[in-house]
């Protein structure tokens, strides 16, 4: 059976600046896609790329903890999304002009990650956007940092129910993670953080199942 240093080895060719752009892709396309099965699954790949990143900052057993704590986080989240029918249309039948006003969402989000993605990507390659005590060698952790803010924020200001609210909260503290462990390593700071994440997703589940009941309820 392999370990986790045969599998990185594996993943050599991801790690870096290529792991930064699989990151960022899925947090584009998360804010662009409403299927929430998608979003989730795009969440999962998040996780598991920002594992390598975090690779370059931590001991490679512990990177491996944070992704399996982000692939739990998703299999809360999924779980919650199936026993509400989360994104299910109450109506068999779309109509044309429903199908329109989609289409015209997609878009509409779409362009604004692209913009603010374009504009993060410029900023961040200023001298005077760099992080504080971030290494040369760490430098593309600069991007990463600032996409899963911005882009967890407008997820966030886009969002309409404590779902996607809190997928876009998910990627924000992802960000933070990444940075603040450029600085701490230790294993009890990364309990905290795991626990932290864990507790989030159960209030993410509970709003996310307290908001359907109550949707339910308003139409009695």
């Amino acid at each position: 059976m392999p370990t986790i240093f045969d599998v990185i080895n594996r993943l050599d060719f991801l790690r870096g600046v290529p792991a930064v752009y699989v990151v960022l892709a899925t947090a584009v396309f998360i804010i662009t896609v409403r299927d929430w099965q998608l979003v989730l699954l795009a969440l999962a790949g998040q996780y598991l790329a920002a594992g390598l990143l975090f690779v370059d900052v931590l001991d490679p057993r512990l990177a491996a903890l944070k992704v399996l704590t982000g692939l739990f986080v998703c299999l809360i989240l999924t779980i919650t999304a199936w026993q509400t029918g989360y994104g299910r249309s109450p109506d068999a039948v779309k109509s044309s002009r429903r199908n329109r006003r989609q289409i015209a969402s997609y878009l509409f989000r779409l362009a604004a990650a692209l913009i603010l993605l374009s504009v993060i990507w410029i900023a961040s390659r200023q001298s005077a956007f760099m992080l504080p005590n971030l290494p040369v060698h760490l430098s593309h952790l600069n991007l990463a940092v600032y996409g899963l803010g911005g882009l967890g924020l407008l997820t966030l200001a886009l969002a309409a129910d404590p779902l996607p609210a809190g997928v876009g909260l998910l990627m924000l503290m992802t960000g933070y993670e990444l940075y603040y462990s450029v600085w701490e390593q230790s294993t009890a700071v990364l309990a905290v953080l795991t626990a932290v994440n864990l507790i989030l997703s159960i209030v993410i589940a509970y709003l996310t199942q307290r908001h359907h009941v109550l949707h339910m309820l308003s139409k009695l």
